[in-house]
């Protein structure tokens, strides 16, 4: 059989840290002249580099790629005139995922390859990963999507793609890396473990050491060259006999039978890789694994975490003393890249051009570098160059010097001592010394011979038969009882206690009738409301008599799903919103279910009913409106004939009427009538509210008729501090609305924060002057990786850089040459948000960070698809093409296949104004959306299908982590551990209003709640757990204007004295601790 040799592991120039040479035909070029058969393409998920392949390459009869024209490919390496390569290389299409998510409570970082048969596979997996993150700013894209569920995704888009998990023991980013790895395949990929048969073992490790680890036995262990230049390629690889074709490769790795067959490894000496050994480059410190684990992981110059290298962790996973070669592994060679040995002959590095020179002769003789170095006889060799056969004959032989590479650096192979150097370049010492005699030779690129095997075992210590001197010392043997440990434990942060502290207990406990829980950020504030339900339901108090009032939906649907769990399947008490429980009761007492109007179509139809108002008046009469309603305080009346506030109303309502329409408002009116009335009993002796200082003055009377029949008790938990929806209604004075209900009113106040570190508290307590500082109980971790920066860019696009710059170090980067230069407590992408004060900020924000090739979501519009009478529709025209609907959905209305046939205008006057629909919808930006995508699909079989695929594709989205950019409205009641709030100028925070912005005039103080804005960047502030970076701006363009904003005068009352302050001017760059800035301290 016919051997071929396979580097499936390289990088496009639209990686970072790459050649921008290279292009198809570089790769061609360079294949032949290494010796490669098949390339992977690398970087196929970047659209411009998917884009080129497809123009350069073409399909061949086997699976693979080939160029379109290899016409004048010598011209692609210029010191090589007598190279003429064919364009026989073919291409195999490969990517590189860089995984960053948290798991069990730790951050893992993970690089993962994938392999697809054709272009069409990989543009359908690239559609899934677009939905996920960024795929255009880097060939390697940044992902906050779980290992398992990259392998799924890969899996679903066609059953010849598949996974293999990249270099890894690599310390950053890895499988087993000893920074945010695994311990087991299984850990990482769960039920779908099966799925993956081959692991690339990476620069820094071989076949030798893994066979240690007898859990690696069933998998084939691939090599390849990461290459990120033409040059680097091959370094190593992998050896196949048979046929080269996509399915032979993949059927071969899975250890299927068939003409192709894998043979083996061409490897580094895993000393040269870069994380061989434990170490600190900075401090110069490179350490054995034994001498680590004596100084506790820690570097004994600086005291700072050694990065600990490959052969650390495969001895804390090892569970074999020595390596035992699996039966039917096939074997591995190891070589040192022949430009190095070429050098070390010279005397010269080996880039120059007296390297070259020699290479140049080499290759036009002998054919291709791995030829030389693996297949060429030593007699050959030595006619051209004597030294480079001597240097040729003791790697074959493994008679090599090694200084092992540590914490990012190269390790360095040589075959000469330094005598023998200085008599080379005398020309001394080959005519001194023998010939060294030929060791038996590896396979041939030629024949089918497969790799000599070493001995199955050899009853010896990992690498005890390795040659040469180790840079540190001699490498210890595996112990007996191997521990099976990290030397640096993460150390998990602290949960609120399972138990409750004595505020809490109290709160929970309490036996007043009326009370209300002042509960700042991060005091445990559901699981004190968890907890007093627990003592309610303790006391056999029935769980239908409990009754407990959340904000939003999410709030609670999290206390049901927590309440459920809790319980263990047992009844559980009721949660759900006002509005919700309001549209319940209606129901329940016999009125018709109401049609209930979005936000947007309520303002329509007010527009609609007052159509002499337009523009600023309109929106101003409307939200004049909507807040009186619910601070129930009746519009204006004007004299007769003069339109007004009122009359505006008594229009919007004659207009709801009409079309027997309800807005949300309408509900808890309606409820709140009905329950003064005594037409509603509520059943629950025991109401519990969520939040209760964003209620407004008409939601309070509701809680207060809900709680008002004799008995019943109130537990209303919140912070005034946190009040933030003054905008909608809402007072913020809880403490006097309540007692105005219930004068016996008892507070208790929790005072302990276990979400953010001490400093951080004492930092946001600086927003309310005079205020105490919540006492922290977080964690050591927390507490330790506490950061507090305050920084000030010359322009907007300026904050904008250094906030992807800050998130790219607390995420690590995806660089293995990055990774060093950030600490070594990083991040997840879900543990980073950015909050601004309004949206028109997301988008500069947004662009920085997708340039940097980072994951990041921002908030997006619903899809027309999701509207409730959309889903409707579409689920009638599924059952008319016979597509089943899922269990649950909503039971489609019957329309006669004859209508359906019409379209979406059709139904519209088909349906009309029956409920649910009516004119409001038909008139709405959904259907018109509807309408315009069956026009595009090219009827209904097709806008289904593509609903299905977008479905998909928001799922895969939903499952990745991404660093989020938010309001701080929508980070109410979230935590992070990281948090940035830029553009923290006077107008924007505080929030001066749409007038300002848009250059009417107005006096700033008079267009702001102050107070409200000050709350608002409280709850900004204490979103954080240990890292918080604050910035403005000295100009900003924003909405077309150009601005120059003082910064921020919130800002004036913090302690700013323990916060690292940073600058950067506009052209002048002075430099303290930070390359580009200058702090003080």
């Amino acid at each position: 059989m016919q051997p071929f040799l396979a580097d499936l592991h390289i990088h496009s120039r639209h990686s970072r840290a790459t050649s921008k040479g290279l292009t198809p035909r570089h790769l061609a070029a360079w294949g032949e002249i290494k010796g490669i058969s098949v390339v992977a393409t690398g970087d196929f998920t970047h659209p411009g580099w998917l884009a080129e392949l497809k123009e350069a390459l073409v399909p061949d009869d086997a699976g693979l790629l080939q160029l379109a024209d290899p016409a004048g490919l010598a011209t692609e390496i210029p010191w090589l005139p007598e190279a003429r390569p064919t364009g026989r290389v073919r291409f195999m299409l490969s990517a590189e995922i860089s995984s960053i998510y948290k798991r069990g409570g730790k951050v893992r970082k993970v690089h993962n390859l994938l392999y697809a048969p054709s272009f069409e596979a990989a543009e359908r997996v690239n559609a899934k990963l677009a939905k996920i993150g960024n795929l255009t700013a880097d060939g390697r894209p940044i992902l906050g999507l779980d290992s398992r569920h990259l392998l799924e995704l890969t899996l679903e888009t066609d059953p010849l793609c598949f996974l293999v998990p990249a270099h890894i023991w690599t310390p950053w980013f890895s499988l087993f890396g000893s920074k945010s790895g695994f311990d087991s395949v299984e850990e990482c990929f769960g039920s779908l473990s099966r799925e993956i048969f081959a692991l690339e073992t990476g620069l820094s490790s071989d076949p030798e050491m893994n066979w240690t680890l007898s859990a690696l036995d069933r998998f084939r262990l691939l090599s390849n060259s990461d290459a990120h230049s033409g040059e680097k390629l091959g370094r190593e690889c992998n050896l196949f006999t048979g046929p080269a074709s996509y399915t032979g490769i993949l059927n071969a790795l899975r250890g299927r039978p068939g003409e192709t067959q894998f043979g083996g490894t061409v490897e580094f000496f895993p000393e040269e890789g870069k994380y061989h050994l434990d170490g600190h480059r900075d401090c110069g410190v490179v350490l054995e694994p034994a001498a680590a684990k004596a100084l506790g992981g820690l570097c004994p110059k600086c005291g700072k975490p050694l990065t600990l290298g490959v052969l650390h962790r495969v001895l804390d996973l090892a569970d074999r003393d020595t390596p035992l070669r699996p039966d039917g592994a096939p074997g591995f060679t190891s070589l040192v890249p022949l430009d190095e040995l070429a050098g070390e002959v010279c005397g010269v590095g080996p880039k120059t051009g007296k390297v070259r020179t020699l290479l140049a002769v080499l290759l036009a003789r002998f054919g291709s570098e791995l030829a030389i170095l693996r297949d060429v006889p030593a007699e050959e060799l030595r006619r051209v160059s004597p030294g480079l056969a001597e240097a040729v004959t003791r790697m074959r032989q493994g008679k090599v010097a090694r200084q092992a590479g540590f914490d990012g650096q190269f390790g360095r192979i040589t075959v000469f001592s330094d005598e023998e150097r200085r008599d080379l370049k005398a020309g001394r010492f080959l005519a001194a010394a023998p010939m060294a005699r030929t060791a038996p030779r590896e396979p041939k690129a030629d024949d089918d011979t497969p790799a000599e095997p070493p001995p199955a075992a050899t009853g010896r210590p990992l690498r005890a038969k390795r040659k040469g001197k180790d840079r540190g010392g001699q490498l210890l043997p595996i112990p007996d009882a191997p521990a099976k440990r990290r030397i640096m434990p993460a150390t998990p942060t602290p949960a609120p206690p399972a138990g409750l502290t004595a505020d809490q207990a109290q709160a929970a406990h309490t036996g007043a009738r009326h009370v209300l829980v002042l509960a700042g950020p991060g005091t445990g504030k559901t699981h004190t409301l968890l907890a007093r339900i627990r003592s309610l339901l303790d006391l056999g108090v029935a769980a239908d008599k409990i009754l407990a009032v959340t904000f939003t939906r999410r709030a609670a649907a999290q206390l049901r799903e927590r309440l459920a769990r809790e319980d263990g399947g047992s009844d559980i008490p009721r949660a759900d919103t006002l509005h919700a429980l309001a549209l319940a009761a209606l129901t329940e007492a016999g009125l018709p279910e109401p049609v209930l109007l979005a936000e947007k179509a309520c303002e329509r139809l007010f527009a609609l009913a007052n159509p002499e108002l337009s523009g600023a008046r309109r929106r101003t009469a409307w939200k004049e409106l909507c807040l009186s309603r619910e601070r129930l305080t009746p519009p204006e009346i004007r004299p007769e004939g003069l339109p007004g506030p009122q009359q505006y109303a008594d229009r919007y309502a004659e207009g709801k009427r009409e079309w027997n329409l309800m807005d949300f408002t309408d509900l808890l009116e309606t409820w709140l009538d009905a329950l003064r009335a005594g037409r509603c009993r509520p059943p629950w002796t025991h109401v519990l509210v969520d939040e209760v200082q964003d209620l407004t003055p008409l939601q309070l009377a509701v809680i207060a008729a809900l709680a008002a029949r004799e008995g019943t008790t109130l537990f209303a938990i919140g912070d005034p501090d946190q009040s933030i929806y003054g905008f909608r209604g809402a007072s913020g004075r809880v403490a006097e609305a309540l007692r105005g209900f219930w004068p016996d009113l008892a507070t208790i106040t929790l005072t302990e924060n276990f979400r953010s570190a001490a400093p951080l508290l004492e930092f946001s307590a600086g927003v309310f002057p005079g205020r105490a500082a919540l006492s922290s109980r977080a964690g050591t971790e927390i507490q330790a990786a506490c950061e507090i920066q305050l920084y000030e860019a010359p322009t907007a696009a300026g904050e904008a850089a250094w906030v992807a710059e800050r998130v790219a170090a607390l995420l690590g980067g995806s660089s293995l040459t990055l990774t060093r230069d950030f600490s070594v407590n990083t991040l997840a992408p879900g543990d980073i948000a950015v909050l601004v004060r309004f949206s028109g900020l997301i988008p500069g924000l947004r662009a920085a960070l997708d340039r940097a090739g980072l994951p990041v979501a921002v908030p997006e519009a619903e899809a027309f698809w999701n509207e409730l009478r959309v889903r409707l529709l579409l689920g009638a025209a599924a059952v008319s093409l016979g597509i089943p609907t899922p269990d649950g959905q909503e039971i489609p209305p019957d329309i006669p296949e004859r209508i359906l046939a019409k379209g979406p205008l059709g139904l519209a006057a088909f349906l009309a104004d029956i409920p649910p629909f009516d004119r409001l919808f038909w008139q709405g930006t959904a259907f018109r959306e509807l309408v315009r995508a069956y026009d595009a699909h090219g009827g209904w079989a097709g806008l289904l299908g593509f609903v299905a695929g977008q479905n998909e594709l928001e799922m895969a989205g939903a499952r990745s982590e991404k660093v989020r950019i938010m309001s701080v409205h929508a980070a109410k009641g979230l935590e992070f551990a990281a948090v940035f709030l830029p553009a923290l100028e006077d107008g924007l925070l505080p929030f001066a209003g749409s007038d300002f912005l848009s250059g009417k005039p107005g006096h700033l103080a008079g267009q702001m709640d102050e107070a409200e804005e000050r709350r608002l960047f409280y709850v900004g502030l204490t979103r954080a757990k240990s890292r918080l970076y604050l910035s403005h701006a000295v100009r900003r363009e924003l909405y077309g204007r150009k601005l120059m904003l003082k910064r921020s005068r919130f800002l004036d009352t913090l302690p700013l004295g323990g916060v690292r302050r940073l600058a950067l001017t506009a052209r002048t760059v002075t430099q303290a601790k930070q390359l580009g800035f200058f702090g003080e301290n």
